[in-house]
């Protein structure tokens, strides 16, 4: 019975530790998620010291109470930019923890252990002592405390090789001795094994460092899991496994984004004729044909004019944005734009920074909402119809050598087609070439505007001349579609008051939320909007399609952040007879899920697709961003009819402005 228990208590453990993983999918969830993984970690600690004699309780907790207050030290200094090179580090503190274990227990145990375990117990230190020194490599490159470019050794593969095949022979002969030479011959595979992660890792740089940490996290894994097998652990066989599981999915997808196979990277490339580094010195910028060598004449002028007159902008974070600590004034900058009207949006590429998930850690510190992130395939095709595409800190992820120049580190990579916007932005430290060394083509476009320099300089230079020029266009009033009725080219003259009118007239309330809701992140001002309304006797309901938003419920996800109640949501088979008998339906950031051209107009994309019939509410309030189409392209007829009320702008700063008209 004690034996089934202990089954199930490790089987709880694990379990709450997958929970944890698991919420790590969303940002808002990833606190709570490490949280939990915290806990279960904690308790499988506890387990194991309850399950185990300890002879001296006082070593065990000083060294509980020294390593919490050094990880508690860290944690609380280390920066943003640190990150990277901390996670390595980490990967390089398993690996030790991992062969030490191995260490002891083959020395310890070498005639009583089982074939199994001693494979383990060998795998456990090979992998363990390579781990370590990889992740010591990795750390000091990502700290800038070694040379951050790949480095060739003479003959690097045969080295490599003969390396390997020294480790493979001495365990043989450790297996196979006698037990009182065993120690020395562990030792050796240790060393030789340091010597295989240091050769391993060195020949890694640049653009190929997130695939380094995300492999060394799944070897420091795999090597926590051997060492559960040699010492009967199932909580730290379970442990080390996912973790190696999670580090393999990581490798992979930071190999598909790179468009190269695993032998690829970790073989190496010696760069051919394009990708050799501009001399020391050398400006790599080609000026524009007619320039005739002259400097631009004020290329920031140039840059705010661009950004001022664009109506959708996508923003490129790079590594230089995280060396800069530039993060805060570019979502400032985005913000200040966003209330122009603007539609502004992040692209990401997996590759950005030096590990996976480097710029989303970024951007959710400096408050970005992850409905602003878009990754590469998600966003690519919309830079041929954005205005301005804004480059913070990034060159190789939007080389476009990487198309069409065979033969260097990034030739094939996927990258962010930033050069087919209309205008481009670079806000880069200089004109030089990125870890992959190759020339970008992209600072010779006549469409490129350079900023060269600091990028938290060049922010707050550009933010300061955007502010001074002031928000343009007031909220509300720009590009107002007016009923058929209004006479050409008359403005209404108080959508706002208009809009108050019939939310406080109305009886019954029906709210839609969209995709533009999540931009703005407008969620808690609706909310409190429609507690307003409800207090004032009015009933409210709120309308989720099942398409509005980036992912299956994510309208439930953003409404449920702001405490509403899932008996107030209704989906559109509960919903949509009753739109004909309520008085107001206000659509805020929705388009294509409330389009009445979907029932009538043939050969469109969303023809045939149910919506909300918002249409047939007796007033409709609609709060999105422009009168522009949504993501389909198909114009929204709905915008036209006598019964709408169009209250263009942010989606946020609209809804604030009705709630303080709203008494």
């Amino acid at each position: 019975m004690s034996e089934l228990f202990s089954w199930i208590v490790d089987l709880l453990i694990i379990l709450i530790l997958v929970a944890g993983i698991r919420l790590f999918r969303t940002p808002k969830g990833a606190r709570r998620g490490n949280h939990l993984a915290a806990f279960a970690l904690a308790l499988a600690m506890g387990v194991i010291l309850l399950r185990n004699p300890i002879l001296d309780p006082a070593i065990v907790l000083g060294a509980l109470l020294v390593g919490s207050v050094a990880g508690m030290w860290v944690a609380v200094r280390v920066s943003m930019v640190q990150i990277p090179a901390m996670v390595a580090f980490q990967h390089g503190a398993g690996g030790v923890a991992a062969f030490l274990v191995s260490y002891l227990e083959l020395t310890r145990h070498a005639e009583s252990l089982t074939v199994t375990g001693t494979v383990s117990g060998y795998l456990g230190l090979v992998i363990g002592a390579a781990t370590f020194s990889g992740s010591m490599i990795a750390s000091g490159k990502l700290a800038g405390l070694l040379r951050q470019t790949p480095t060739f050794l003479p003959l690097h593969n045969q080295i490599l090789l003969g390396n390997a095949l020294v480790i493979v022979g001495l365990s043989v002969v450790a297996w196979t001795t006698d037990p009182g030479a065993l120690p020395l011959l562990l030792g050796s595979i240790i060393l030789a094994s340091v010597i295989l992660g240091v050769v391993f890792s060195t020949r890694i740089g640049g653009a190929d460092m997130p695939v380094l940490i995300s492999f060394l996290n799944a070897t420091a894994g795999l090597a926590a899991s051997f060492c559960g097998i040699i010492i009967s652990n199932r909580l730290l066989i379970a442990g080390g496994a996912t973790v190696a599981a999670s580090g393999t999915i990581l490798t992979l997808v930071m190999l598909k984004a790179m468009n190269r196979s695993l032998v690829n990277v970790f073989v190496g490339i010696k760069l051919g004729p394009g990708g050799k580094r501009a001399a020391a010195g050398a400006s790599a910028v080609v000026l524009p044909p007619g320039v005739g060598g002259a400097e631009p004449e004020d290329p920031f002028t140039e840059a705010v004019r661009a950004l001022t007159e664009a109506e959708r902008l996508i923003i490129v974070p790079g590594f230089g944005m995280a060396m800069a600590q530039a993060q805060f004034k570019l979502v400032e900058l985005a913000g200040c734009l966003r209330d122009a009207g603007k539609e502004v949006r992040y692209a990401i590429h997996p590759l950005a920074g030096r590990m996976p998930g480097h710029m989303h850690v970024l951007l959710a510190e400096a408050e970005v909402p992850s409905s602003q992130l878009f990754d590469i395939k998600e966003i690519n095709d919309d830079f041929a119809s954005t205005d301005v595409a804004l480059i913070v800190g990034a060159c190789d992820v939007v080389n476009p050598a990487a198309l069409d120049v065979e033969g260097t580190p990034i030739s094939g990579m996927p990258i962010l087609m930033a050069h087919q916007a209309g205008r481009v932005i670079v806000c880069n430290l200089d004109e030089k070439p990125g870890y992959s060394g190759v020339e970008n083509p992209l600072y010779s476009e006549n469409r490129a505007v350079l900023l060269f320099g600091d990028a938290l300089a060049t922010m707050d230079k550009l933010l300061a001349m955007v502010s001074s020029l002031g928000k343009g266009v007031p909220e509300g009033t720009r590009g107002h579609s007016l009923p058929p009725t209004s006479s050409p080219g008359a403005v209404a003259e108080d959508p706002y008051t208009e809009a108050v009118s019939s939310l406080k007239n109305a009886k019954s309330l029906i709210v839609i939320p969209g995709f533009g809701m999540a931009m703005a992140q407008a969620q808690f001002k609706l909310v409190e909007l429609a507690v307003r309304l409800r207090n004032a006797g009015k009933e409210v309901r709120y309308a989720i399609h099942p398409l509005a938003g980036r992912m299956p419920g994510h309208m439930h996800v953003l409404l449920a952040e702001a405490q509403v109640p899932s008996s107030q949501l209704f989906d559109i088979k509960e919903i949509n007879d009753d739109f004909p008998g309520t008085d107001v339906a206000l659509i805020v950031g929705a388009c294509d899920v409330v389009n009445p051209a979907a029932l009538d107009v043939e050969g469109t994309s969303i023809y045939g697709m149910p919506i909300l019939m918002a249409h047939q509410a007796g007033r409709v309030i609609v709060c999105n961003l422009d009168e522009g189409p949504g993501y389909s392209g198909v114009e929204n007829p709905l915008y036209s009819e006598n019964r709408a009320i169009l209250l263009f702008g942010d989606a946020k700063t609209t809804v604030e402005k009705l709630l303080e008209l709203v008494e």
